[in-house]
């Protein structure tokens, strides 16, 4: 099997997550070129894989590495995703885009558009998906064991440092605000499996990050397709640490709750009869092994997912960008109704 051979533009805390996956995929990808244009930084990234080639400046790896390189993931600021993988796109490469491609459903239309001109391939990064307990709720769902659905709840209250937010993080140009940072991940999840709701309204505050010019809380109230309420709640107000990632199922034949950090475990499984209970302990018993979330050193909670999408991409299986077009219209759909 030909590997596919891969560079990485951004070498920030994302990037770990990338280089263990090609690490635990040695059968199907190589790394071979690294891009920052922090001197430093990339001399060190350099140096922990391998000693490939580095590049300070994109444009320049994307020249000098044509023919010797066939994906380029990018891991740079949000900013940066959408010009970045138009132009390795047009100078040849397929790409993985890290979240978010963009700060609107119409730019990754474009990405989309753009990959079929060319026969190339945009994939996007959307690893909750992997998550054991996703797969459980895709089934319990598809199954029916909760009957109608009648409401749905989602949680997200982390906790982020001060300084989380300087830099491009702390501008709304630049990194498009909390729900495309740090929300974007689990609200996916929430429309994968019910649908984009109407957003009935919005409200937004600033509890600890006061320096930012946008909201570090949120609180929306929803209602799906099926005609089944919601509510939204997206904090990183909260200490010491994250507490909670979660989503409870509200049903006419049960309660499903899945929580931890991460939606990586199942808090409360509740059916209105034996039959329907041992239905949810077969779908349990054979949905994998519960993960553990990813540390950051000042927090804990993405998912450890990276290696299972490049294993979907080099099956042929990766997501290409229009799965993510619905989680940024969501966003899109939240922001829109804000204190209105």
């Amino acid at each position: 099997m030909t590997k596919i051979r891969v560079g990485i533009i951004g070498c920030g805390h994302i990037l770990v997550r990338h280089t263990e996956s090609i690490e635990q995929n040695p059968d199907s990808f190589e790394l071979v070129a690294l891009c920052d244009n922090n001197k430093e930084v990339l001399a060190k990234a350099v140096a922990e894989n391998g000693n490939v080639r580095g590049f300070e400046d994109y444009k320049e790896m994307l020249k000098e590495m044509k023919g010797k390189m066939d994906q380029v993931t990018i891991a740079t600021p949000n900013y940066l995703h959408f010009d970045m993988a138009m132009e390795a796109m047009n100078m040849g490469y397929d790409v993985l885009i890290e979240k978010p491609i963009a700060f609107e459903a119409s730019k990754l239309q474009e990405i989309q558009d753009e990959a079929n001109r060319l026969g190339r391939k945009a994939y996007c990064v959307l690893q909750v998906r992997y998550n054991p307990t996703v797969k459980m709720m895709e089934r319990v769902l598809k199954e029916g064991l909760l009957g109608d659905i009648r409401s749905v709840c989602f949680i997200q209250r982390w906790q982020r440092p001060i300084g989380y937010f300087k830099d491009w993080r702390g501008s709304m140009e630049l990194g498009g605000r909390s729900l495309y940072e740090y929300g974007i991940h689990y609200l996916d999840i929430v429309q994968k499996l019910f649908g984009v709701p109407e957003v009935k309204s919005t409200d937004t505050f600033n509890h600890k990050h006061m320096d930012i010019p946008f909201e570090d809380t949120s609180y929306s109230i929803v209602q799906f397709p099926n005609g089944a309420s919601g509510s939204v709640e997206v904090n990183v107000s909260v200490e010491p640490s994250n507490l909670e990632c979660s989503i409870a199922i509200m049903g006419s034949k049960g309660y499903l709750k899945i929580s931890g950090n991460a939606l990586d475990k199942v808090e409360r499984a509740s059916f209105e009869n034996e039959e329907l209970q041992k239905k949810w302990e077969a779908i349990q018993s054979t949905s994998g092994e519960a993960i553990t979330p990813n540390s950051y050193g000042t927090h804990v909670g993405s998912c450890p997912n990276h290696p299972v999408l490049y294993r979907e991409i080099a099956s042929g299986k990766g997501m290409d960008v229009t799965e993510s077009i619905n989680s940024i219209q969501f966003i899109q759909n939240i922001y829109e109704k804000e204190n209105k």
